[in-house]
């Protein structure tokens, strides 16, 4: 999907009504802002919106994603196009958000070690471990980010 061509369209289907992001934004319930935001590509409207957006402006749901009017014959080419980048990128967020969670574990985990360690005066060889977790944490972050960059410039 490609935001600044939903965000175009948006703004097309909008001045077509000749509608400010104000009266829009009033209609449907939210700030001209939003509106804004929505129309310069930065954020997509969530899910609730789509279908809001899609009657107000007498469009469907996949042509407002396709960022443009979709002709009979290309409906189902162009839908399944819609699903299968929406699921890629429900999954990547999925994926991005195990990373964190992972992290998150891993530091307050270690943390706990180390301050319980410290108060008690117990040490134990198997808090190293924990902070050779997180270094190899990091450092698997840093190659896969690499690589992604790499990747995506040729």
């Amino acid at each position: 999907m490609d935001m600044q061509k939903i965000g175009s369209f948006l703004a097309e289907l909008r001045k077509e009504k000749n509608l400010t992001q104000d009266e829009l934004g009033a209609q449907i319930g939210v700030t001209n802002k939003t509106i804004s935001r929505w129309e310069t590509g930065n954020y997509l409207p969530p899910v609730e919106m789509l279908q809001t957006l899609g009657d107000n402006f007498g469009v469907s749901i996949n042509e407002i994603l396709n960022g443009e009017r979709i002709s009979d014959g290309n409906y189902k080419d162009i839908s399944e196009q819609n699903i299968k980048s929406a699921l890629t990128k429900s999954d990547s967020v999925i994926a991005k958000h195990r990373k964190i969670m992972n992290w998150v574990i891993a530091v307050v985990v270690a943390a706990l070690y180390i301050t319980i360690s410290l108060i008690t005066l117990k040490w134990q060889y198997t808090w190293i471990i924990w902070a050779v977790y997180c270094v190899y944490r990091t450092v698997e972050s840093i190659i896969i980010y690499c690589l992604n960059v790499h990747v995506k410039s040729k």
